[in-house]
């Protein structure tokens, strides 16, 4: 088995650093990460751990925690706590969701003798998700496969996995959990439903153990079943479909709100979505319980608050990024039990953070049973088509609509996006990579919220592509790199949309598909091509700039843009 260290799967501190040797010490941590994962790749294509249950293999959900962890965390009886709530969860999804469940401490030997299988060590990531799949492997030869995986437990419980940054933004890498529920070391594209049940920075055992019950309830919870009701409600339009299953809240920054409602009409009716501005904090208060709740509003990385921004056509004594929600506006009196999908950059970003300073902690705090968001920065769209954040949050809202569990459809989600992209562009480029391995769910993943309205929705599609990959890491971007002409149309165009964009630093690198020697490949296949033969011609450029923003200090402000040689724009996202 590889072993690959905590310390080999961080990415390095930006080249714009002026130090010195902390460039060196990042190339070495590069090429460590490679060497690592060339070993790992190799020892999966000579027959690695590999499912062997079959298709028609009886489903299993496995919830993983560490015990040494727990218990050096919160002490022996809160260990005993959590067990316990783990062995109710475990009972409870058995009853209800038809799966057999399995609780596994990564680090305990009697846990893992009966599967054959050794503890390993619960802070090196790559351990543990090798430990997935080999008990996957395992339970393959009695006729079960993994289809549900819950982390139970923060960073410092089952750590992220801390992925290279596929495009070139100050985000030094990504923590993921996308490498667990993925078979083997493509992890762009999973393969299981895979959540984690974090716990707060600071927090005592009460916090943890309030989720496992909310999570238990939510399970003993009954779904309406299908029948001629749930029929005649799928033959609806979206907004009534949605009045019908229960309230939806939209809120988004006012700048987003075409995209935005290309998203929020799945759910609900265009009508009910709040923009900001010229909505605030002070005026989110909200009266009725909520089911299904959506976000497109910046987020900050060392800060608790999500904000708005108005559009061109606001005037101009709106403040640029108003305050739009802050983690004590959220209360259990409007959402207990609704899903969350926020768009927001960092806005699943728990490392060091508690419910008071965490809009997604304090969600899970008001005892939501599910929140998907990013851990670090995030791309959309202006406007349809949709892109990143966007075009996944609507996957997401699809499949849930369709009756898939929130984790199936946040991996249907992630594998539609993957889908459609490559057919409008023929690759994955950085941001569409980006959104794949930053997007988590807080949450059960076999948690079920609506009746299926469909039988197809009963089948879960596998990972069936493996589309060419952009290579835009740090470093292949530069700021004198495309010519003059290409740089001001394409500013031009920009700043039409986004005037306070002038004088945004821009870096530029052509369109350069990945050759097999990158650290975020698409691991095993062999179709990759000659570097920018299919794609010459074509330009990536990052417009970035920091804006004052009052009390709020400076957000960072990111655009990236795909155009061809005469400056026609081809794809264009923005940081949120």
């Amino acid at each position: 088995m590889t072993v690959l260290n905590e310390s080999t799967l961080l990415y390095p501190t930006s080249l714009r650093d002026p130090a010195d040797a902390a460039r060196l010490a990042a190339q070495a941590a590069v090429e460590d990460v490679q060497s690592e994962l060339d070993r790992l790749i190799e020892s999966l294509a000579k027959g690695g751990p590999r499912p062997v249950g079959g298709p028609e293999a009886t489903p299993t959900h496995v919830i993983i925690s560490s015990k040494d962890n727990l218990t050096d965390k919160y002490g022996q009886p809160g260990f005993e706590q959590l067990d316990q709530d783990l062995r109710q969860l475990k009972q409870a999804i058995e009853a209800h969701a038809a799966l057999q469940a399995i609780v596994v401490y990564v680090d305990d030997g009697a846990c893992l003798a009966p599967f054959q299988l050794k503890p390993v060590d619960p802070k090196n990531p790559w351990q543990v998700k090798m430990l997935v799949d080999n008990l996957d492997t395992h339970l393959g030869g009695r006729g079960r496969a993994i289809r549900y995986v819950l982390i139970v437990g923060g960073n410092d419980i089952i750590p992220f996995h801390r992925l290279p940054n596929p495009i070139d933004d100050q985000d030094s890498d990504v923590p993921s959990d996308n490498p667990y529920a993925s078979r083997d070391a493509n992890y762009l594209i999973p393969e299981r439903a895979l959540g984690r049940l974090p716990d707060g920075e600071g927090s005592d055992v009460a916090f943890l153990h309030a989720l496992l019950q909310t999570t238990i309830a939510g399970h003993q919870k009954p779904i309406a079943p299908k029948g001629l009701l749930s029929d005649l409600v799928g033959m609806l339009r979206p907004a009534e479909r949605s009045q019908r299953n229960g309230n939806g809240l939209g809120y988004s920054a006012s700048i987003w709100r075409r995209a935005s409602r290309a998203v929020f009409q799945v759910i609900g009716d265009n009508r009910r979505l709040r923009t900001s501005p010229p909505f605030a904090y002070d005026e989110f208060g909200i009266t009725e319980r909520l089911r299904f709740s959506y976000f497109n509003l910046h987020g900050v990385e060392d800060g608790a608050n999500w904000y708005g921004q108005p559009d061109a056509l606001f005037p101009a004594d709106y403040p640029l990024f108003p305050v739009a929600l802050r983690p004590k506006d959220l209360s259990a009196d409007e959402h207990a039990d609704s899903v969350v999908f926020t768009e927001a950059c960092y806005g699943a970003n728990i490392l060091g953070k508690n419910a008071e300073n965490s809009i997604a902690l304090r969600f899970l705090a008001s005892k939501a049973l599910a929140l998907i968001g990013s851990t670090k920065i995030s791309y959309g769209s202006l406007a349809p088509p949709l892109v990143g954040a966007d075009l996944i949050s609507k996957h997401f809202w699809e499949g849930l609509q369709a009756g898939l569990s929130v984790g199936e459809a946040l991996k249907v989600a992630k594998v539609n996006l993957a889908q459609e992209m490559q057919e409008r562009q023929g690759y994955l480029d950085g941001d569409d990579q980006k959104t794949l391995v930053s997007f988590v769910l807080y949450g059960d993943p076999s948690l079920r919220v609506t009746a299926l309205q469909t039988e197809a929705a009963k089948g879960i599609p596998d990972r069936a592509i493996c589309p060419p990959l952009i290579c835009q890491k740090k470093g292949k971007f530069q700021k004198a790199l495309a010519s003059e002409e290409l740089v001001a149309a394409v500013k031009k165009r920009v700043e039409a949309d986004l005037p306070y964009m002038a004088q945004a630093e821009v870096r530029a690198a052509r369109l350069t598909q990945c050759n097999g020697n990158c650290d975020h490949r698409c691991a095993l296949s062999a179709k990759t091509t000659k570097a920018g033969a299919k794609h010459a011609g074509k330009w990536a450029l990052i417009l970035e700039k920091d804006i004052p923003s009052g009390n709020n200090g400076a957000h960072h402000q990111i655009i990236k843009v795909t155009v061809d040689e005469g400056g026609h724009i081809l794809k264009m996202a923005m940081s949120k």
